[in-house]
């Protein structure tokens, strides 16, 4: 009730933060509107070629820390899902396609479900990936 007033952290202009890339896959740091201010925060958009997801940088940080298993979009349509093999029911289209996946691989599926991922991170470019996630501000 009479702790510390909560200061916001200086704003970041998210034009000067590097975007991630690798193998037909690439990442960049996009402010997403929350409010009626005009107030912003930072969001993760993947781009496969074809569609450009965004999910909360906090949630994907704790994804590819496994403290998360799975990560919904904030802006749909369509609904897409980052996730780890693990996460996936057996009996779902996911673990359909995830079935034999490496457990240390990352995948980004999009509705239509039906149709096989795009994008499956491992090895390399997953680490990239991940380092580059935990230098976002949140």
């Amino acid at each position: 009730m009479f702790g510390r007033a909560r200061r916001d952290a200086e704003p970041v202009d998210l034009s000067t933060l590097a975007p991630w890339q690798s193998d037909g896959v690439s990442a960049q740091c996009v402010p997403l509107p929350i409010g009626f201010k005009g107030k912003t925060i930072p969001d993760v958009m993947v781009f496969d070629g074809t569609v450009s997801p965004v999910f909360a940088v906090r949630e994907v940080q704790q994804l590819v820390d496994h403290d998360l298993n799975t990560v919904e979009n904030v802006n749909q349509p369509p609904i897409a899902f980052l996730m780890w093999p693990d996460d996936a029911a057996d009996d779902s289209i996911a673990g359909h396609w995830l079935r034999g996946a490496p457990a240390d691989s990352l995948t980004l599926l999009v509705e239509p479900l039906e149709l096989a991922p795009t994008v499956q991170l491992l090895g390399p470019a997953l680490q990239s990936f991940r380092e580059w996630v935990h230098t976002l501000p949140r």
